[in-house]
């Protein structure tokens, strides 16, 4: 079966197409999903703004600076400023001369914020103290005492099964375990995590 559009349908669906992202999830008002004179203009302006290239590799650092500097949301400027990032490994515009314009109706890849809801491993730490012996070698009790107020013994042996302790836990993510462990949790579950993960709009 045939669909036939009038003109005016057709139209509207070519602009519709031109502000999508995502699949039609994400839509801008100030800018459309191909590069336009306004991303040219803030293409120039990051050009004469950012001429070191290791300051575009933080592209969450410095969509924040750009947003402030043209009033405009965060969202939209992460992906003008991800798509000049693009742009500046295709030409280096430390060495380019021109205003970018050959670039007008070239897609833009879409770069934002997700987030989700996970597990973090933490640990935590308990002190407290047992009842015990220390073991020493002298030639006197004071000199005994000399050795352990120095921290020096030879040997220690709990001899307690009770330990007095302060109910507080205090508790701190475990750094060196959480790449491990976020990355075997994707690896197991990903078709579900997919699910979970939210755009973040700023």
């Amino acid at each position: 079966m045939k669909i036939k559009l009038t003109e005016g349908q057709y139209n509207k669906l070519l602009v519709e197409n031109d502000k999508d992202f995502l699949d039609g999830n994400v839509n801008f008002k100030e800018i459309g999903n191909k590069v336009d004179k306004f991303i040219i203009k803030c293409f120039n302006f990051m050009k004469k703004q950012y001429p070191n290239f290791k300051q575009l590799r933080d592209i969450p650092v410095y969509s924040i600076k750009l947003s402030k500097d043209l009033v405009i949301p965060r969202s939209v400027c992460l992906v003008i400023f991800y798509n000049y990032y693009l742009l500046w490994n295709k030409i280096n515009p430390t060495n380019y001369e021109g205003d970018l314009s050959e670039f007008l109706g070239k897609p833009l890849e879409f770069y934002g914020e997700f987030e989700i809801n996970e597990e973090i491993p933490v640990r935590g730490y308990v002190s407290g103290y047992q009842v015990g012996k220390y073991t020493g070698y002298a030639s006197t009790e004071e000199e005994f005492l000399d050795q352990l107020e120095d921290g020096e013994y030879y040997d220690y042996d709990t001899t307690d099964s009770y330990v007095d302790y302060d109910n507080n836990i205090e508790w701190e993510v475990d750094e060196e375990y959480v790449d491990d462990f976020l990355s075997q949790r994707v690896a197991d579950n990903r078709d579900d995590m997919i699910h979970n993960i939210q755009l973040n709009d700023q």
